[in-house]
């Protein structure tokens, strides 16, 4: 009876091991990565422009490229991982140096970045809000909003749906 008890725990201690493993901590570096290609974007069935979303500085940047459809509009953008502060920085510039400074973090599936009052994009006294998350199909949906009230109201600026260019 002792044997099979000492070949019983031989089995099944390596069992009772690997259930007791916590699992890999998630990459915070890699939680933007969903943005990552190039894309058509589009609001409705409308392309509005195209995005080149790369990495940079051993994976540790990732490089917005905005080219706008219909008008000559273009800007660019550089987001990072703080793991200081634990948050999401990017910082946007468009070709008229319009800027956008934005600080969040990614929570419940979703990249969510604010901007304080020190940006420069829009009306005075606003604060911007984007939120990237993606969809079951790949895609990634964009929602930019502002807020000219300190987040009681939000106003919609961009609604848009990347879907990986061809």
């Amino acid at each position: 009876m002792r044997t099979l008890v000492i070949w019983l725990a031989v089995i099944c201690m390596p069992c009772i091991c690997i259930a007791q493993e916590k699992p890999e901590p998630v990459d915070q570096f890699r939680q933007f990565d969903f943005w990552l290609g190039e894309w058509d974007v589009y609001t409705g069935e409308n392309m509005v422009g195209k995005n080149k979303v790369v990495l940079l500085q051993n994976k540790h940047v990732i490089q917005e490229n905005w080219v706008s459809e219909k008008e000559n509009f273009t800007g660019t953008s550089y987001s990072f991982y703080n793991p200081k502060t634990k948050k999401w920085h990017q910082v946007w510039v468009d070709r008229n140096g319009s800027n956008l400074l934005l600080v969040g973090e990614f929570t419940n599936g979703k990249m969510v970045l604010t901007s304080g009052m020190d940006s420069n994009m829009g009306e005075p006294n606003s604060k911007h809000k984007i939120t990237w998350s993606q969809l079951a199909n790949g895609d990634v949906k964009q929602v930019w909003e502002s807020t000219t009230d300190d987040g009681k109201s939000w106003n919609i600026q961009f609604e848009g749906i990347y879907k990986k260019a061809n």
